[in-house]
């Protein structure tokens, strides 16, 4: 039997083979999945997962009870663009599963149906060819080509170091499990795009797996019978890229001030926070478009370094006459960020409030979970009790935006236990991957409520299915302050360039990385370096890391703010072209930061390459994420191409060597671009 999908429209050919059926694409004529009675393409059994988290790192193993293929199709319906049939193990047994297929734009949609009450395992397999790659899966911060490898989705901590065989990843194992592999990331989604064309996503919360290590086949499972799969194609990547839009959303435009220089992540009270903003601004020229202070709500020191007390309210104690420095800088067209996180200390007034409410996440015996966090505890607000969501809400209208906040870090979302009782008797091992989107749309709930969406930026580091209409901008995370690949500068890249390929369109980095620890200390090299890449980057943000004492900060040295300064007035002028491609991020799905793969799918070189990305189409930045180097190799995509800082004429499809000295980053543009007078006016100011 074959369901075909041409112009628009599914067919069924020869219905009457009941073991051997295959799902075909007509144009171009492709077979994407093939089941039989020997090799079934769809399974289903049952299982148990045991999920141990210390401090957001999981240990996660399975007891598997049954696996079954589910070759034979019976009851078969068909009505114009819906066909409909059951899955069954053998001609004689019961069916295990209920099938529809929807015919959709640019694709299918498959739904699946238990028809046995105990099943809670799946697996599906999905026809590969030897050369196809394969790319997203969330957001990924090791691999950037997927191929060869297994991705489970389940939001965590990343870890530290990433990297099993590295001296750091196995000292931060050693002392807490806390060091990371090569697929953990606060973001996973069960979503990855093929260099056929193809968009694939499974519907499901559960702990999920995307598995491609063999060339064969795709193998897609979770701890739960899905809801439904998604099957996309288009005639390009980019094109395909851009169907993310239509299945998750996408993020409107990020507002003119927050481009229009630095974001400064300062601590240490208001004394100390003015004086840094004096000393960069006025003294060496920063344009400064944000202070961020995210020990707003007082400090908590452990033994990882500079913490802060999770109750939500300023500390006037630190921050005294506070409201009236955020009025005089509002009027200097500087705005004040914050910070934030659904975890409450349990030392605090609002644990208190929200555990005489039930507004916690509990135990099982009725009482808040508490979450160890690294010497101090926190209970978690239940975002799934609609009141507790509401107060929450609330809580940040007053103290966040009504207290003069024009964004805030929006920490966290990855720690809920799967052993908790949530509101409604929520199964909490499924809710686990929905935590993030629940913490992204509350936040979003509170801008709409107070009329200030759009203008006001929350910036969140986790994420799932549905993140991308709530979260109006994404960071990528806490990198070590190195310049290593799996966590260091070059992860933050990949990572960028990766959940862009899944639908965030915006996103950005903390300049210098956050994690110090087992020996790594930033360099003002890096610093500087990163820097620069975040001027070619939707938002440039500083942060001072988990240790500001043990690493460079730019305020330790004028030559450094002098650079910053230089750099922001880039960002700065960069603001129409900008405002364009944001446009054109939420109109389209395209993401402002872009894989050269979308400009040129006939080079083959550019398929494998993360270390390097298009700002929009017209715009190529190469960061350097070595140290002590000064020049690097640059492949060039088809067309005209203009080097930023010296106007020399290159032409594309080539790989070119460039001088890069600190402050001057390859970047190009192209040379029939609609910007170009904004780039070479770039150009004829620097020269």
């Amino acid at each position: 039997m074959k369901i075909v999908l041409a112009a628009g429209k599914l067919s069924v050919m020869d219905p009457t083979v009941v073991d051997d059926w295959q799902l075909q694409w007509a144009q171009p004529a492709e077979t994407i999945l093939h089941s039989t009675a020997a090799q079934p393409a769809i399974l289903v059994g049952e299982g148990h997962g045991d999920f141990k988290m210390t401090n957001g790192n999981f240990r996660i193993t399975e007891q598997r009870h049954s696996q079954i293929g589910l070759p034979w199709v019976r009851n078969l319906e068909q009505a114009g663009n819906t066909v409909q049939f059951d899955l069954a193990p053998t001609p004689t047994s019961p069916s295990y599963l209920q099938l529809t297929l929807h015919y959709r734009t640019a694709g299918w949609h498959l739904d699946f149906r238990p028809l046995a009450g105990q099943l809670n395992r799946f697996w599906l397999r999905l026809l590969a060819q030897p050369s196809d790659r394969f790319y997203g899966a969330g957001e990924q911060f090791s691999a950037f080509e997927l191929s060869g490898r297994r991705f489970p989705i389940w939001t965590s901590e990343p870890g530290i170091g990433r990297n099993k065989q590295t001296a750091v990843t196995q000292a931060a194992d050693r002392a807490n499990g806390g060091g990371g592999d090569y697929y953990t990331t606060n973001y996973p989604q069960a979503t990855y795009l093929t260099s056929r064309h193809q968009l694939v996503h499974l519907a499901t919360s559960a702990y999920a797996v995307l598995d491609f290590q063999d060339q064969r086949f795709t193998e897609l499972s979770a701890w739960e019978i899905p809801t439904a799969l998604y099957l996309g194609h288009a005639e390009t990547l980019a094109a395909t890229v851009a169907l993310n839009k239509d299945w998750f959303g996408t993020q409107p435009p990020l507002p003119d001030w927050l481009l229009s220089g630095v974001v400064l992540g300062l601590q240490g009270g208001t004394t100390a926070v003015k004086t840094a903003v004096t000393q960069a601004h006025q003294q060496a020229g920063v344009n400064i478009a944000g202070v961020w202070t995210q020990d707003w709500v007082g400090p908590l020191t452990t033994s990882f370094g500079k913490r802060l007390h999770w109750d939500w309210h300023l500390d006037e104690k630190t921050y005294p006459q506070w409201p009236q420095q955020v009025r005089r800088w509002r009027q200097q067209g500087i705005r004040y960020l914050g910070y934030i996180n659904p975890y409450l200390v349990t030392d605090g007034p609002l644990f208190k409030t929200a555990a005489d409410n039930q507004y916690l996440v509990q135990t099982q015996a009725g009482e808040p979970y508490l979450i160890d966090f690294g010497e101090f505890e926190c209970g978690t607000v239940d975002l799934l009790n609609p009141a507790a969501f509401h107060w929450f809400q609330t809580l940040i209208e007053t103290r966040l935006i009504g207290g003069g906040m024009s964004g805030w870090m929006a920490d966290f979302g990855e720690y809920l236990p799967t052993d908790a009782r949530l509101y409604g008797n929520v199964d909490a091992e499924t809710a686990h991957n929905r935590w993030p989107v629940l913490w992204a749309k509350l936040n979003r709930a509170a801008l709409d409520a107070t009329g200030t969406t759009g203008d006001v930026v929350p910036f969140f580091r986790s994420g799932g299915v549905g993140t991308q209409k709530y979260a109006p901008l994404l960071w990528a995370g806490d990198q070590s302050s190195d310049w290593t690949p799996d966590d260091g500068i070059p992860s933050a890249v990949t990572g960028m360039l990766t959940t862009g390929l899944t639908g965030n369109g915006l996103t950005h980095s903390d300049i210098g990385g956050y994690t110090s620890l087992y020996g790594v200390k930033r360099s003002k090299e890096l610093w500087l370096r990163w820097a620069e890449l975040a001027a070619f980057t939707p938002v440039m943000r500083t942060h001072e890391g988990n240790r500001p004492a043990e690493n460079f900060q730019p305020n330790q040295d004028q030559a450094a703010l002098r650079q910053l300064a230089r750099l922001t007035t880039i960002h700065r002028h960069l603001l129409p072209y900008f405002r364009r491609v944001m446009a054109e991020n939420t109109a389209t799905g395209l993401p402002v930061m872009r894989p050269l793969m979308l400009a040129d799918e006939a080079n083959q070189a550019l398929w494998h390459e993360h270390s390097s990305f298009l700002l929009g189409n017209d715009l190529l930045v190469a960061p350097i994420l070595h140290p002590h180097t000064t020049q690097r190799t640059v492949t060039l995509p088809a067309g005209d191409w203009v080097h930023l800082w010296s106007g020399r004429q290159l032409t594309g499809g080539q790989t070119v060597s460039v001088v890069a000295p600190l402050g001057q980053p390859p970047v190009f543009y192209r040379a029939d671009a609609a910007d170009q007078a904004t780039f070479k006016a770039l150009c004829d100011k620097e020269n």
